[in-house]
């Protein structure tokens, strides 16, 4: 697995695809797409009790310090 940018526990913010709109989300586990074409890196981002997603590695615009 490549090196991943972002790390378990890092605050970010990404597009849900669920609610079409940028949101804040917390990583909560990575792993690497091994059944998809693409190998890349994708992050289990949590963003409420409704929203827990697999995300792209070139989904997520900036980490919240």
């Amino acid at each position: 697995m490549n090196k991943p940018r972002y790390k378990v526990g890092d605050k970010v913010i990404y597009v849900c695809k669920y609610k079409n709109e940028r949101v804040i989300g917390e990583i909560i586990n990575i792993r690497q797409a091994n059944l998809n074409w693409d190998y890349s890196i994708r992050y289990q981002i949590y963003t409420d009790l409704a929203y827990v997603e697999w995300v792209k590695e070139q989904d997520i615009f900036e980490r919240i310090k």
